[in-house]
This record gives C-alpha cells, sequence and structure tokens, in this order.
C-alpha cells in the first residue's frame, strides 16, 4: 500500500462537472476505498442542499468536511466547529436586500454583494471573515477554513494531514493544499490554485480525480515528496540549502566512529519532529533521548520497562514521535526487539500511514540478513559506522547517503560539522551541518562492545611474550592493556600509538588529547631521568679518575 492514505476532494467544479458528478468518478471513488483509502468529501456547501441535490454522496464517501469547514460529519452525524454567525449580520443584511442562504455555522452570499458584505461586518465590528468559491462568497467566524475542517476530521479518525492528498480547484482548496503533503489541481482550476499546487492534472473536474485515483502516487508505483516538504539539514558551499525529503525517502547515514552520526540523525529527526512527522527513533545507546525536550515527544526507558512492539505502536499519535532508548538492555534483547518491532510498525503504517520516519540508529545491529527488507517502502533512516554489516540491497536502495567526514569532540558542539551528501547515483556533495535545537550529549560508553571493522582493530607490539590478540571493542583494549608487559606499554607510549588511535581511528578528541599528555609526560620525565643520570655518571668517574684541578663540578 502507498503512503497516502486519505483523499480529501473538493464537490463543486472538482467532483462535479455541468452540475453533476461523471459515474466513472464514483466507480474510481468506489476502488479507491476498496483498496484501503479514505475519501473525505471537502466543500463549501450548506449540508441540508448537499443532501437535496445529491442524497447518496454521503454514502459513497468515509467523511465530510462541510461549509467550508465550520461542519465535519463522521458516521452520518454532524459536528459544528463554531457557533452559528450571528451578531446581526443576517438582519442587516435582509434589510439592504442582500439574499443569503443560512448553513448550520455560515451565510452563504452571491459574490456581486462583496462590497456590501464587508461594509455591513465593518459597520457591526464583527470578527467574521469573507472566503470566497469562484462567484461565491461564505462569512465564516474568523480562522475557520477548509484546511482547519479537515485537520479536525483527520484527529477524529487518528489519521495524518501527512498522509494525505487534497484536490480542489478554487480559491477556498488553498488552505487545503497548505495541510495535506499533496495539493493538486484539476486542469480547469483557478489560475491561483494551479500556480500553488505540487500537482496539475491533465483532466479538468472528475476527470481529473479519476486520473488522481488511479495515478502512481496513490497506488504506491512513485514515491514523492512535493519540495516545499523537504526540510533543511545544512547549507551547501555555495550557501543554498542543504536538504532532504520531509516524507518517504530512505537515507543511509555512515562515517567513522564518533565522527557525529547521532547528532545528524538528531537533527534530521529534529526537523521532521517540529515539521509535524511523526518519528519513531530506535536508540540502542541513548543517543536520542534529548529530543524529548519536544513538548510532543516520549522517551521509552527501556532499562525500565520494554514494551510488547503492539502496546509501543500504540502509543504512536500523527503529531506525536517516540524515542526508544535501550540503552540500559543487553545487546541481544537489542537485536531481537529491533526484528520484531518491524513487522508491527509495517502493519500500523499500512493502517494509518505513520509513524512517517523509523530511524535504526546503530543500524549494523540488524545484522546481514537477505531477507530483511528494512528499507522497502521508505520513511526509513538508517545509520551505522559499519554499512558493510548491513544487507546489500538496504544500501543500493538508499535515496539518500549522509557520510560524515569531521570529527566530533565533546566540546564542539557549536563548531561546524561537515559531511556530504549524495542523491540516487549523483555526485556526493560537502556542507556544512546545522545546527541543532536539542543539546546533544556524546555517549562514549556506547562503543565499549561495538566491534570495530578489522581494519581499524589496535594492534599490540609483540616483546618477548605471549602475542596479545588485536582489539576489536573498548572492552577488548582495556582488557589488553592490564595485561601488557611494561616493554611493550612503552614501545606504544614512546611512539604516541595510543593517543593517535584513539584521536584518528576512534575520533575520540578528548581522550587522544588526554593520552597524549600522558604520553608527553613520559617522554619528558624519561629525559629529565636521563640526564640526572648522565649527570651522576660523569661526576662519579671524574670523582673517582681525574684530578681535582680537571674536575668540571
Amino acid at each position: 500500500m502507498a503512503f497516502l492514505k486519505v483523499v480529501a476532494i473538493d464537490f463543486d467544479g472538482t467532483l462535479t462537472s455541468g452540475g453533476g458528478i461523471a459515474p466513472h468518478a464514483m466507480e474510481a471513488i468506489g476502488q479507491a476505498r476498496c483498496n484501503g483509502l479514505a475519501i473525505v468529501l471537502v466543500s463549501g456547501r450548506i449540508g441540508a442542499e448537499l443532501q437535496a441535490e445529491f442524497p447518496q454522496i454521503a454514502g459513497h464517501v468515509d467523511a465530510m468536511v462541510l461549509e467550508n469547514g465550520a461542519v465535519i460529519v463522521i458516521d452520518g452525524r454532524a459536528h459544528a466547529l463554531a457557533p452559528p454567525v450571528d451578531g446581526g449580520l443576517a438582519q442587516a443584511l435582509g434589510d439592504r436586500g442582500v439574499p443569503y442562504r443560512r448553513g448550520e455555522v455560515l451565510l452563504a452570499v452571491d459574490g456581486e454583494h462583496a462590497a456590501t458584505v464587508v461594509e455591513v461586518i465593518g459597520q457591526l465590528g464583527l470578527d467574521y471573515q469573507i472566503t470566497r468559491n469562484r462567484a461565491a462568497l461564505m462569512v465564516l467566524p474568523a480562522g475557520i477554513t477548509k484546511a482547519t475542517g479537515l485537520a479536525e476530521m483527520l484527529a477524529e479518525m487518528n489519521l495524518s494531514p501527512h498522509n494525505t492528498v487534497a484536490v480542489g480547484d478554487a480559491e477556498n482548496d488553498l488552505s487545503l493544499f497548505a495541510i495535506a503533503e499533496i495539493g493538486a489541481a484539476v486542469a480547469d482550476g483557478v489560475p491561483s490554485v494551479r500556480r500553488k499546487a505540487d500537482i496539475v492534472l491533465d483532466e479538468p473536474d472528475g476527470a481529473g480525480v479519476v486520473e488522481l485515483l488511479n495515478g502512481p502516487y496513490l497506488n504506491g508505483a512513485q514515491r514523492w515528496c512535493p519540495p516545499r516538504r523537504w526540510v533543511d539539514i545544512g547549507t551547501f558551499d555555495d550557501t543554498t540549502s542543504t536538504r532532504i525529503p520531509g516524507s518517504q525517502g530512505r537515507i543511509l547515514v555512515t562515517g567513522p566512529a564518533a565522527s557525529g552520526k547521532s547528532y545528524v540523525v538528531g537533527l534530521m529527526a529534529e526537523r521532521w519532529i517540529l515539521a509535524n512527522y511523526c518519528v519513531l527513533v530506535l536508540d540502542p545507546e541513548g543517543d536520542h533521548v534529548q529530543l524529548q525536550q519536544f513538548n510532543q515527544v516520549q522517551v521509552v526507558d527501556a532499562g525500565h520497562y520494554l514494551p510488547e512492539p503492539a502496546e509501543l505502536v500504540n502509543t504512536l499519535h500523527p503529531y506525536s514521535s517516540v524515542v526508544v532508548d535501550m540503552s540500559g538492555v543487553a545487546e541481544p534483547t537489542k537485536v531481537d526487539y529491533v526484528h520484531r518491532l518491524r513487522s508491527t510498525v509495517e502493519a500500523h503504517r499500512e493502517r494509518y500511514g505513520f509513524p512517517h520516519w523509523v530511524i535504526y540508529d546503530e543500524a549494523h545491529l540488524l545484522g546481514t540478513d537477505e531477507q530483511a527488507h528494512w528499507a522497502r517502502r521508505g520513511g526509513y533512516v538508517l545509520s551505522s559506522f559499519a554499512p558493510a554489516s548491513l544487507p546489500a540491497h538496504e544500501i543500493d536502495s538508499s535515496d539518500v547517503v549522509l557520510t560524515l567526514i569531521n570529527a566530533e569532540t565533546s566540546a564542539d558542539i557549536a563548531s561546524r560539522r561537515r559531511a556530504t551528501i549524495r542523491f540516487g547515483s549523483g555526485p556526493a556533495r560537502g556542507f556544512t551541518i546545522a545546527d541543532r535545537e536539542t543539546t546533544h550529549v556524546r555517549h562514549w560508553h556506547k562503543y565499549a562492545d561495538i566491534r570495530l571493522p578489522q581494519e581499524r582493530h589496535f594492534y599490540f607490539h609483540v616483546s618477548g611474550g605471549q602475542p596479545i590478540a588485536p582489539a576489536a571493542t573498548m572492552r577488548d583494549f582495556s582488557t589488553a592493556v592490564r595485561h601488557l608487559d611494561q616493554r611493550a606499554l612503552e614501545y606504544h607510549l614512546e611512539r604516541g600509538d595510543f593517543s593517535r588511535w584513539f584521536g584518528g581511528t576512534i575520533a575520540d578528541k578528548e581522550l587522544a588529547t588526554q593520552v597524549a599528555g600522558w604520553e608527553d609526560e613520559l617522554l619528558a620525565r624519561r629525559a629529565v631521568e636521563l640526564e640526572r643520570i648522565r649527570h651522576q655518571l660523569i661526576h662519579a668517574v671524574e670523582q673517582r679518575y681525574l684530578p681535582v684541578d680537571e674536575q668540571l663540578d
């Protein structure tokens, strides 16, 4: 099934043509609903008038937003979202001979009376707005639009505007385009609507609706995120913005250990959360708990309680996000959990369309199981310092590859971090990573048991004793140094091997600086001791063998 779960369709001039609805349009709507799409009719019409003219329409859609967003209809029950327009306006218009029609909330007036309506509202000091629908006017309480009505409707249905495509033809449909992930204009839409639309359909009115319903975006054949939904994550060297898709992308983040991958992954999560996408972060090492600084983010402390996958996804809402902090659980439990969670998350997406993003940090924990299509649909981020440990098809199917090229230290939170970005098979471009909204704290403990690739192991010098196995993890390194004989320890300290490995291979500049200080201290103390012994040796020889007048001291 596709990412888009809802189609919000304007009625007059979009679904209708010449005062009627084309049979093939209703057939396409019926098929779309059978395929799992929710169809919401969004109209400026008054409910009673719509029912009188098209008595069967309610049975062909899942819900309706009427009176330009002032009234929603779910399961045949109408709910007004604002008090009726009143304040003496109807009486004043009647006194001036202006005909009007009253709905549950709005007053409908012909567009030729626009000047009079504006004048009367001003004279009465009313907080009302006028919305145009081609030649018609609607007077509504301030702030009521098709978008506000649709948002209320989607919240009732536990669906997200980001999984919605809206199709319309007139000025009052522009607010729908603003809230929906994709806005589509029928071919005969007014110029302003066609300009603002993400897609302009080839066909007019009902034929355009059929074209959309049968098209590649709704049947899942093509993934696409409109440019206006992309989010900024940095700046290219030519000062243009570095942007990534707001939805449906497949993103791989890689780079050396401690190079800042968790920083940029957290940055992407922030930008999506702030754009009201639902984000699920699988956080094996506790790098992303700071995201709870946003009100809509919940952190699950798996060390205290790890919910079953079904329990976890049931806590998700269209505007909420969840970070699962698994730093307090054993690695086998982490691996088992992320594998079990995948199918549960996909089932939830199949029904509701969200979470819009699932972020697998430390994605190498997933292993190389070629049967596990983790990025099958998009809306995934896989982050790992060892991409070779991931299934090859996951790397090949990535739409965006981010590679960190600058090491990170605990003190460089305000420094210029650098990375490259590559879209598909295009060239990689360098950029400066943007600053984050939330505080980022490194968790160095996460490298205790993560195995480094073979070429990044620490290889110990053999000085006559038994060879020591190369250190593949920080735990290996600590154990090996504890049992290292003094000659081998001295060999590495004199050469600066430890600080070089921490700084260059592990990219822990802070620890590298500390260790380098100890190495320098050893060399300096040795130099002092050498000079002291040199002086003592000279003094002893001269005292023993040379005449007093030839002794220098």
